[in-house]
């Protein structure tokens, strides 16, 4: 039998995993509750259903793919490793000062989130080299030494270094990491060179320490799971199975590259379905798109251009920069899970508080207490007391409605339908507020492209959501809710090297440039032949990023060709690319260089998306009941009422059927909601194209 490849993604309320032959291009899917004690157990639980669904078992797979939040949430909880901080003499606050910003400007009684290495674990040391790399001051080496004593009698468990212009001279944080090393044999070191080697001291000091910080957790993380896939009692895989970790540019990256340099897996939880949504949008024949990701805990948005998801490097988690390539999302709280509430005003509110996995919402029957965007789905008809969460979870609709009536509908003095009813339209205003922060905040229309929700929740909210905003179409991938999980099997290994070189372009000849450029081509091609990717399946992209003089903030431009001919013609691309990202450009104004960078793929054969057998318009075969549905009024243009709305099994639709709203289609890891007007056909990849009418 031909090996499988499996996936398993990870998130607040359910565990996703897919099973993939490759033989017969068969995928088969579970959705299990997370277990936040130890989520390595409810990955293992997912990818052995996943498995037996295909009468296979661990021996049989040859890939094991693995997306996860533990990196995200341990920052937001602070729950990492006790971290010191080592700096040049002078800068111990350069954490603390930052950038300086504040939520608001003039706002005396502003109060700082806690620091993920408090002021009195900052420490500094004599030496000093300046920004050409030139040693103004030697290391004290003896300083550091007994520094070091003092971290050991402080049972620090991670210590980050970033020395000023270490970028252009490495040596003193080399030493010092030596040094270190040899003082505290336990303890994990990281400095800034090899973390995020680039000039601004603040966001590589934030990024190096945020690195040391998940170190310890991560790695112990990742044995444990790594442990329980490869024994008998787990998974049960072959020692030689690749285990790979999703990251957050839209790669994957090694178990071992991940446990070294876990902060590239900070905001890596949705990139798996940003790239997946792309995927079956490319065999769609369809290229400019905003996938809507709707989970347990948070919606996450993003803009696709041209068929390829935008990066950028100027994240943030929290008061946090994420000096790194991240597929760019805007997340919001808003899920599944989300608490509503009533606030001070007496105005009704949804989130960002999540009932996440335990207890969840009052539905699940495990002692939720709160009411939820779940809650009020099951109230209004959109899900069933019939309907079976990830295939077995049977839901509760009296707790429902009775945690929605006490909470909600009595304090407002109405009636329980209409305090469901608000719940999801005012879920559904703040995710149309996100899609607007990707879309029309950058100068796109998003009438102009075509909505994709997935997600446990994204189908279910995908037609009011693009009513709101004017959108006529919508795009249903196959397998909408564990489409993170696919995107494990779509997504390419990938590396990023950089280099800072901060001048003015005109004066930058290609000569001075080329020998920079080959030895970051030499750089990726040994980080590929380490990961013992083939020649063949290597692809390295040399790109430059670039500014106008005096902005703060620079865009990434690819070097086509890697020639004296594609450098020549950097300052014209620049130009195009500001003008598509700011909607203005300046073809008069100097240019300058920031940074040369090298990005390289380990190219994946992707999954065959099915070809479904065609079956006409009708879709009577897949039609399995009718159940009562309320519609919102903002759906029919009166006052919401209740619909027999046509219930349809997924799993049973055949290419070019034809299904008009309002319809509910069920299937394991998500329901879809058409709402009244709302037509659905059937695409032969298995995807549903709707097209949204009032």
């Amino acid at each position: 039998m031909h090996p499988m490849r499996v996936a398993s993604d990870v998130g607040g309320t359910f565990t996703d995993s897919v099973a993939y032959d490759p033989e017969t291009g068969r995928l088969t899917v579970s959705k299990v509750s997370t277990t936040p004690v130890n989520r390595a157990e409810g990955t293992v639980a997912g990818l052995r259903r996943a498995l037996a669904l295909q009468q296979r078992d661990g021996g049989d797979v040859a890939y094991v793919g693995h997306g996860m939040t533990t990196a995200t949430n341990a920052v937001i909880q602070r729950r990492g490793a006790r971290t010191a901080f080592i700096t040049n003499e002078g800068f111990r606050d350069i954490l603390l000062i930052g950038r300086q910003n504040r939520p608001s400007l003039f706002d005396l009684s502003v109060v700082r989130q806690e620091q993920i290495v408090p002021r009195e674990r900052c420490h500094t040391v004599r030496g000093r080299m300046d920004a050409a790399g030139r040693e103004i001051a030697p290391l004290d080496e003896e300083g550091l030494r007994a520094l070091a004593t003092w971290l050991r009698d402080d049972a620090v468990e991670a210590v980050a270094v970033t020395f000023l212009h270490a970028y252009a001279n490495p040596r003193h944080e080399r030493r010092a990491a030596q040094i270190l090393r040899e003082e505290l044999p336990d303890a994990v070191v990281c400095v800034s060179v090899d973390v995020l080697s680039e000039f601004r001291e603040f966001e590589r000091a934030s990024v190096t320490a945020l690195n040391a910080f998940l170190v310890p957790l991560m790695d112990r993380y990742l044995s444990s799971l790594v442990s329980m896939l490869r024994s008998p009692d787990g998974l049960g895989l072959r020692t030689d199975t690749p285990v790979m970790v999703m990251e957050a540019a839209g790669g994957v990256m090694t178990v071992a590259a991940a446990r070294d340099k876990p902060v590239h897996t900070v905001l890596s939880g949705p990139a798996g379905g940003v790239v997946a949504a792309s995927h079956v949008a490319a065999a769609c024949g369809v290229a400019e798109l905003i996938t809507m990701d709707i989970g347990g805990t948070s919606t996450d948005i993003s803009l696709i251009r041209g068929g390829r998801p935008a990066i950028t490097r100027e994240a943030r988690l929290e008061d946090m920069p994420i000096r790194l390539p991240v597929v760019d999302i805007n997340a919001i709280g808003a899920g599944g899970g989300s608490i509503a509430w009533i606030d001070d005003g007496g105005a009704l509110r949804v989130g960002p508080r999540s009932a996440e996995a335990v207890p969840g919402p009052a539905c699940y029957r495990r002692g939720g207490t709160q009411p939820t965007v779940s809650d009020a789905n099951l109230v209004l008809g959109r899900l069933g007391t019939d309907t079976r969460l990830g295939g077995d979870m049977t839901l509760d609709l009296e707790a429902a409605r009775r945690v929605i009536g006490d909470t909600i509908a009595t304090p407002l003095a109405i009636d329980v339908v209409d305090a469901a009813a608000g719940i999801l339209r005012v879920a559904h205003a703040n995710i149309v507020r996100g899609i607007r922060v990707v879309s029309v905040e950058r100068g796109h229309d998003p009438r102009d492209f075509v909505l994709v929700p997935f997600g446990g929740a994204g189908p279910m909210h995908g037609s009011p959501v693009a009513r709101d905003l004017g959108m006529r179409r919508l795009m249903l991938p196959p397998n909408p809710g564990i489409l993170c999980a696919f995107g494990l099997l779509v997504s390419d290994l990938r590396h990023d090297l950089l280099e800072t070189h901060v001048r003015a372009l005109q004066g930058f000849s290609f000569e001075q440039a080329g020998p920079v450029l080959e030895r970051l081509r030499a750089s990726m091609r040994r980080l590929l032949e380490r990961d013992a990717v083939p020649a063949e399946r290597r692809l390295i992209e040399l790109k430059a990023d670039l500014r106008y003089v005096g902005q703060s903030y620079e865009l990434s431009v690819p070097i086509e060709p890697a020639t004296a001919e594609g450098w020549a013609g950097l300052a014209a691309r620049f130009h195009e690319a500001h003008r598509q990202r700011f909607g203005h450009a300046d073809e008069r104004a100097p240019v300058e260089t920031v940074t040369l960078a090298a990005t390289g793929w380990g190219r994946v054969d992707p999954p065959r998306l099915a070809s479904l057998p065609p079956g006409g318009p009708s879709a009577e075969q897949a039609r399995v009941g009718v159940r009562p549905v309320f519609f919102e009024p903002e759906a029919v243009g009166v006052r919401g009422r209740w619909h027999d709305t046509a219930l349809y099994e997924r799993a049973r639709l055949l290419a070019g059927n034809v299904v008009h709203g309002p319809a509910v289609i069920d299937e394991v890891s998500a329901t879809t909601v058409l709402y009244p007007g709302d037509v659905a056909t059937v695409h032969e990849t298995g995807a549903i194209f709707v097209e949204v009418r009032s």
